[in-house]
């Protein structure tokens, strides 16, 4: 952990990150307090008096003139001291307020404070008397993270457990990444040995199968599993990505085959479920073995599910020619002429 200051901005920035330390040296920050103060009364600096046609560019609405690339390194400072979550409008807000207060970053990061739109992101941080925080917006920043990859290892998905009303709720009750950690890890423990019951509950009651992850999420939120059982929520909501992804993966080994991890993301980006995956590799072995026998290029894992099960048109049309062909072996009786790469005449392929 280190400080690091530049002649524009004194105050000084607390910062752990290796990567973020050195992109921060090569734009000019210094560990040297002394360095930074004695440069800031040159041009661009913070105690610069003067005037100069470097400065005198881009206006505020409070008059003052900055150059773009002064603006723009304002604005990288604010989304290095303030975390990944302070979008554009507010960093632009918080430029806009950095230059009308003369420069002062608590007036600005104040004025940001205010808005709706810092309301609703840092849902909870802001304090009764409106000024002050919980958590400076770099902490509430790790913190919503930490919360996140809690959830992620369970098989949760993050972004939709993880509601403006969630996050407000774990702020304003100053609960730690390690207490959620806690109290999230107790409750997939208890529901982990209670899952079969759980499932013939849900099936004898709603007529409903739910998968490990979808039970979890409902015993984290009664909501969500009203919301499974409606049909409001469904399963791609609130299983994790990678949870799935694994899954996708592993129906491809039980049914013989294999696919790398690329192409089971590229698979379940293109919208491809468990249950589709389950069906269409059970197809794979029998349609490669048929294209081979017929003198056809065998296509890959993932050109047969994109045609089988996901509905692109090229991998469907030669998937229905490898079906077709089987299905009329028998066209040779009637006449119908086959061609040296096994494609029947006399049945038109499209």
């Amino acid at each position: 952990m280190v400080m690091l200051y530049r002649k524009d901005y004194l105050a000084g920035y607390n910062v752990t990150n290796p990567k973020v330390i050195a992109d921060m040296k090569a734009d000019g920050y210094t560990e040297n307090k002394a360095e930074a103060e004695a440069a800031s009364t040159q041009p661009g600096g913070q105690n610069y008096t003067g005037s100069s046609t470097q400065t005198t560019t881009a206006t505020s609405t409070g008059g003052t003139k900055l150059t773009q690339a002064a603006r723009d390194r304002i604005k990288k400072s604010a989304k290095i001291k303030f975390g990944n979550l302070l979008t554009d409008s507010m960093v632009d807000m918080y430029v806009t307020a950095y230059i009308d207060s003369g420069n002062d970053a608590d007036e600005a990061i104040a004025v940001v404070r205010q808005s709706p739109e810092y309301q609703n992101i840092y849902a909870g941080n802001l304090n009764e008397d409106k000024a002050t925080v919980k958590y400076t917006e770099a902490e509430y920043s790790q913190n919503i993270e930490a919360f996140g990859r809690k959830l992620e290892a369970i098989g949760v998905k993050a972004d939709f457990m993880l509601t403006a009303e969630r996050k407000k709720q774990l702020t304003e009750n100053l609960v730690s990444p390690d207490e959620f950690g806690t109290r999230v890890n107790a409750v997939y423990t208890n529901i982990l040995n209670s899952i079969p019951q759980v499932k013939e509950f849900y099936m004898r009651s709603f007529g409903r199968t739910l998968t490990d992850e979808e039970i979890i999420a409902s015993a984290i939120d009664p909501k969500v599993g009203e919301g499974i059982i409606s049909g409001t929520i469904a399963s791609t909501d609130v299983i994790s990505a990678n949870i799935t992804r694994a899954k996708i993966g592993a129906e491809a080994l039980l049914a013989g085959t294999d696919i790398t991890a690329d192409v089971a993301d590229q698979l379940l980006k293109m919208g491809l479920s468990v249950d589709k995956a389950r069906r269409g590799f059970q197809q794979v072995r029998a349609l490669q073995q048929q294209a081979a026998a017929q003198g056809r290029a065998v296509m890959s894992v993932q050109d047969i599910i994109e045609g089988t099960e996901l509905g692109q048109m090229e991998e469907m049309r030669a998937v229905q020619n490898i079906i077709r062909q089987t299905e009329s072996k028998s066209a040779a009786v009637l006449g119908a002429q086959t061609t040296q790469t096994g494609a029947v005449t006399g049945l038109i392929e499209q």
